[in-house]
């Protein structure tokens, strides 16, 4: 996930993550914080579950719009964290986000 994550206010958002392994045993959480560090604001939370069963790898991350009807930030940083064993992993290196503003209301 090299490419900056699009986040469109007043829409619902969804991102597919393919991992390429099984994952059925991991949970996952995933930020979107003002600056990459676990220390900065939060600016939203994405819901992350499995598209399936988790065997596939594939996850879909899930920002509801209600998250950023008071969102004033015009970017900010996310990542994935995976927890395996009791121990959290990264997924990838922090992405940045920007949100976006809608034409149709």
């Amino acid at each position: 996930m090299a490419d900056d994550i699009v986040v469109y206010k007043n829409r619902r958002n969804v991102i597919g993550v393919s991992l390429g392994t099984d994952v059925s045993a991991d949970t996952f959480e995933s930020e979107i914080r003002e600056k990459a560090m676990t220390t900065a604001p939060l600016i939203a939370t994405w819901d992350v579950a499995f598209l399936t069963d988790g065997t596939d790898g594939e996850l879909v991350l899930t920002l509801d719009d209600s998250e950023l009807d008071t969102v004033t930030q015009k970017s900010g940083y996310m990542d994935i964290k995976k927890i395996s064993g009791g121990e959290p992993y990264a997924v990838f290196p922090p992405v940045k986000v920007k949100f976006q503003d809608v034409v149709t209301e």
